[in-house]
Protein backbone atom coordinates (compact mmCIF):
# COMPACT_ATOMS: atom_id res chain seq x y z
CA UNK A 1 0.00 0.00 0.00
CA UNK A 2 1.07 3.59 -0.54
CA UNK A 3 2.77 4.85 2.60
CA UNK A 4 1.33 7.84 4.42
CA UNK A 5 3.06 10.80 6.09
CA UNK A 6 1.04 13.24 8.15
CA UNK A 7 3.07 16.44 8.47
CA UNK A 8 2.90 19.68 10.42
CA UNK A 9 1.83 17.97 13.64
CA UNK A 10 1.79 20.07 16.81
CA UNK A 11 -0.52 18.14 19.14
CA UNK A 12 -0.11 14.77 20.84
CA UNK A 13 -3.70 13.74 20.19
CA UNK A 14 -3.32 14.30 16.45
CA UNK A 15 -0.09 12.28 16.33
CA UNK A 16 -1.68 9.42 18.27
CA UNK A 17 -4.69 9.37 15.95
CA UNK A 18 -2.47 9.40 12.84
CA UNK A 19 -0.50 6.49 14.29
CA UNK A 20 -3.70 4.60 15.11
CA UNK A 21 -4.94 5.11 11.55
CA UNK A 22 -1.74 3.58 10.20
CA UNK A 23 0.56 6.48 9.34
CA UNK A 24 4.07 5.43 8.35
CA UNK A 25 5.68 8.81 9.05
CA UNK A 26 4.84 11.69 11.38
CA UNK A 27 6.27 15.09 10.43
CA UNK A 28 7.22 17.98 12.71
CA UNK A 29 8.27 21.42 11.50
CA UNK A 30 11.47 22.98 12.83
CA UNK A 31 11.30 26.06 10.58
CA UNK A 32 10.58 28.93 12.95
CA UNK A 33 8.71 31.02 10.37
CA UNK A 34 6.11 28.27 9.94
CA UNK A 35 2.75 28.45 11.74
CA UNK A 36 3.29 24.74 12.46
CA UNK A 37 6.65 25.23 14.21
CA UNK A 38 7.26 23.07 17.29
CA UNK A 39 10.02 22.80 19.88
CA UNK A 40 12.24 19.72 19.88
CA UNK A 41 11.39 18.84 23.50
CA UNK A 42 7.68 18.85 22.64
CA UNK A 43 8.31 16.55 19.70
CA UNK A 44 10.25 14.17 21.93
CA UNK A 45 7.31 14.02 24.33
CA UNK A 46 4.93 13.23 21.47
CA UNK A 47 7.32 10.68 19.98
CA UNK A 48 7.67 8.93 23.34
CA UNK A 49 3.89 8.60 23.68
CA UNK A 50 3.44 7.31 20.14
CA UNK A 51 6.24 4.77 20.53
CA UNK A 52 4.89 3.69 23.91
CA UNK A 53 1.47 3.12 22.39
CA UNK A 54 2.50 1.57 19.06
CA UNK A 55 5.69 -0.29 20.00
CA UNK A 56 7.61 -1.73 17.07
CA UNK A 57 4.82 -0.61 14.72
CA UNK A 58 5.24 3.09 15.53
CA UNK A 59 5.58 5.53 12.62
CA UNK A 60 8.97 7.03 11.80
CA UNK A 61 9.47 10.52 13.24
CA UNK A 62 10.51 13.15 10.70
CA UNK A 63 11.88 16.63 11.42
CA UNK A 64 11.46 19.24 8.69
CA UNK A 65 14.24 21.82 8.28
CA UNK A 66 15.15 24.54 5.78
CA UNK A 67 18.71 25.82 5.34
CA UNK A 68 19.68 25.05 8.92
CA UNK A 69 23.26 24.24 9.92
CA UNK A 70 24.35 20.61 10.15
CA UNK A 71 25.16 21.02 13.86
CA UNK A 72 21.72 22.50 14.58
CA UNK A 73 19.92 19.70 12.75
CA UNK A 74 22.00 17.01 14.43
CA UNK A 75 21.31 18.54 17.86
CA UNK A 76 17.56 18.77 17.30
CA UNK A 77 17.41 15.31 15.77
CA UNK A 78 18.97 13.92 18.95
CA UNK A 79 16.72 15.90 21.30
CA UNK A 80 13.53 15.11 19.37
CA UNK A 81 14.59 11.47 18.75
CA UNK A 82 14.02 11.78 15.01
CA UNK A 83 14.27 8.86 12.60
CA UNK A 84 14.58 11.13 9.54
CA UNK A 85 15.36 14.71 8.68
CA UNK A 86 13.48 16.31 5.78
CA UNK A 87 15.30 19.11 3.98
CA UNK A 88 13.49 21.92 2.17
CA UNK A 89 16.32 24.33 1.42
CA UNK A 90 19.55 24.42 -0.54
CA UNK A 91 21.26 21.66 1.42
CA UNK A 92 24.12 19.94 -0.38
CA UNK A 93 24.84 16.25 -0.57
CA UNK A 94 27.94 16.82 1.56
CA UNK A 95 25.76 18.32 4.30
CA UNK A 96 23.33 15.42 4.04
CA UNK A 97 26.21 12.99 4.49
CA UNK A 98 27.56 14.89 7.50
CA UNK A 99 24.18 14.75 9.23
CA UNK A 100 24.48 11.05 9.91
CA UNK A 101 20.67 10.80 10.00
CA UNK A 102 18.55 9.25 7.23
CA UNK A 103 17.25 12.06 5.04
CA UNK A 104 14.39 13.06 2.77
CA UNK A 105 15.36 15.77 0.27
CA UNK A 106 12.57 17.96 -1.00
CA UNK A 107 12.35 19.34 -4.54
CA UNK A 108 9.90 22.09 -5.50
CA UNK A 109 8.27 21.47 -8.85
CA UNK A 110 7.28 24.37 -11.09
CA UNK A 111 6.84 24.09 -14.83
CA UNK A 112 9.48 21.37 -15.18
CA UNK A 113 10.81 18.54 -13.08
CA UNK A 114 14.02 19.60 -11.27
CA UNK A 115 17.29 17.70 -11.49
CA UNK A 116 17.28 15.11 -8.70
CA UNK A 117 20.76 13.66 -9.25
CA UNK A 118 22.58 16.10 -6.96
CA UNK A 119 21.72 14.32 -3.68
CA UNK A 120 22.75 10.66 -4.00
CA UNK A 121 23.06 10.35 -0.21
CA UNK A 122 19.37 11.10 0.44
CA UNK A 123 17.30 8.00 1.15
CA UNK A 124 14.02 9.50 -0.07
CA UNK A 125 13.00 12.38 -2.31
CA UNK A 126 9.91 14.55 -1.91
CA UNK A 127 8.18 16.50 -4.66
CA UNK A 128 6.19 19.56 -3.60
CA UNK A 129 4.69 22.59 -5.30
CA UNK A 130 6.99 25.50 -6.12
CA UNK A 131 6.29 28.72 -4.24
CA UNK A 132 8.65 31.72 -4.21
CA UNK A 133 7.75 32.63 -0.63
CA UNK A 134 7.38 29.25 1.05
CA UNK A 135 9.53 26.12 1.10
CA UNK A 136 6.51 23.89 1.62
CA UNK A 137 2.98 23.77 2.98
CA UNK A 138 1.56 25.59 -0.03
CA UNK A 139 -1.79 23.78 0.02
CA UNK A 140 -1.83 23.45 -3.77
CA UNK A 141 -0.59 20.80 -6.15
CA UNK A 142 1.63 20.95 -9.22
CA UNK A 143 1.21 19.21 -12.56
CA UNK A 144 1.57 15.60 -11.41
CA UNK A 145 2.09 14.36 -14.96
CA UNK A 146 5.61 15.87 -14.81
CA UNK A 147 6.63 12.98 -12.56
CA UNK A 148 6.35 10.63 -15.52
CA UNK A 149 9.87 11.90 -16.30
CA UNK A 150 11.27 10.87 -12.91
CA UNK A 151 13.40 7.70 -13.34
CA UNK A 152 12.44 6.37 -9.88
CA UNK A 153 16.01 5.94 -8.74
CA UNK A 154 14.85 6.56 -5.15
CA UNK A 155 11.53 6.15 -3.35
CA UNK A 156 9.60 9.41 -3.24
CA UNK A 157 6.83 11.20 -1.41
CA UNK A 158 4.24 13.27 -3.24
CA UNK A 159 3.19 16.48 -1.47
CA UNK A 160 1.32 19.69 -2.22
CA UNK A 161 -2.41 20.26 -1.95
CA UNK A 162 -3.38 16.63 -1.37
CA UNK A 163 -6.57 15.75 0.49
CA UNK A 164 -9.20 13.02 0.59
CA UNK A 165 -10.88 14.39 -2.53
CA UNK A 166 -7.89 14.16 -4.86
CA UNK A 167 -5.60 11.55 -3.28
CA UNK A 168 -7.13 8.73 -5.32
CA UNK A 169 -6.32 10.54 -8.55
CA UNK A 170 -2.82 11.32 -7.29
CA UNK A 171 -2.09 7.67 -6.55
CA UNK A 172 -3.60 6.49 -9.83
CA UNK A 173 -1.63 8.96 -11.95
CA UNK A 174 1.70 9.15 -10.09
CA UNK A 175 1.99 5.89 -8.15
CA UNK A 176 4.16 7.51 -5.45
CA UNK A 177 5.83 5.46 -2.77
CA UNK A 178 4.25 7.72 -0.15
CA UNK A 179 1.76 10.56 0.19
CA UNK A 180 2.63 13.58 2.36
CA UNK A 181 -0.28 15.62 3.72
CA UNK A 182 -0.43 18.62 6.06
CA UNK A 183 -3.07 21.27 5.26
CA UNK A 184 -5.34 18.73 3.55
CA UNK A 185 -6.29 17.23 6.93
CA UNK A 186 -6.37 20.42 9.01
CA UNK A 187 -9.05 22.63 10.52
CA UNK A 188 -6.36 25.30 11.00
CA UNK A 189 -2.55 25.28 10.69
CA UNK A 190 -1.14 22.67 13.06
CA UNK A 191 -4.55 21.39 14.16
CA UNK A 192 -5.65 18.19 12.44
CA UNK A 193 -9.30 17.38 11.77
CA UNK A 194 -10.05 13.77 12.80
CA UNK A 195 -12.72 13.21 10.15
CA UNK A 196 -10.51 14.57 7.38
CA UNK A 197 -7.71 12.28 8.51
CA UNK A 198 -9.98 9.25 8.59
CA UNK A 199 -11.32 10.08 5.13
CA UNK A 200 -7.80 10.46 3.75
CA UNK A 201 -6.63 7.10 5.07
CA UNK A 202 -9.77 5.41 3.77
CA UNK A 203 -9.30 6.84 0.26
CA UNK A 204 -5.62 5.88 0.18
CA UNK A 205 -6.39 2.30 1.17
CA UNK A 206 -9.02 2.05 -1.52
CA UNK A 207 -6.75 3.53 -4.19
CA UNK A 208 -3.60 1.57 -3.37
Amino acid sequence: MTKIKICGLTREEDALLAADLGADFLGFIFVQESPRYVEAEHVRSIADRVREQRGDGAPRMVGVFRDASVDYMRELAAVATLDYVQLHGNETDEEIELLGVPSIKSFRVGETLPDTTSVPTAEWLLFDSFDERRGGGTGRHFDWSLLAMYPRTKPFLLAGGIDAENVGAAISLVRPDAIDVASGVESEPGVKDPERMRALFDRIRRAS
